[in-house]
């Protein structure tokens, strides 16, 4: 994996933290509702979602360590 490659995965997982974080500030302030936790609940509940989220990660990587 080349410098880029390892800055374009620190930058999403930034990216992804400040989103989390957005939505549970969100969720703290406005009272947390269906349409704030909804994301949330469906990672926890569905395998398949952290199925799909590996299945990036490895096809990223994969892809830094080919090139």
């Amino acid at each position: 994996m080349d410098r880029l490659d390892a800055a374009l995965i620190g930058v999403s997982g930034v990216v992804a933290a400040l989103v989390l974080a957005g939505a549970l500030s969100a969720g703290a302030l406005f009272g947390f509702d269906e349409s704030a936790v909804r994301p949330i609940r469906l990672l926890a509940a569905e395998p398949l979602a952290w199925i799909v989220v590996a299945a990036l990660l490895v096809a990223a990587v994969g892809h830094a360590y080919i090139e």
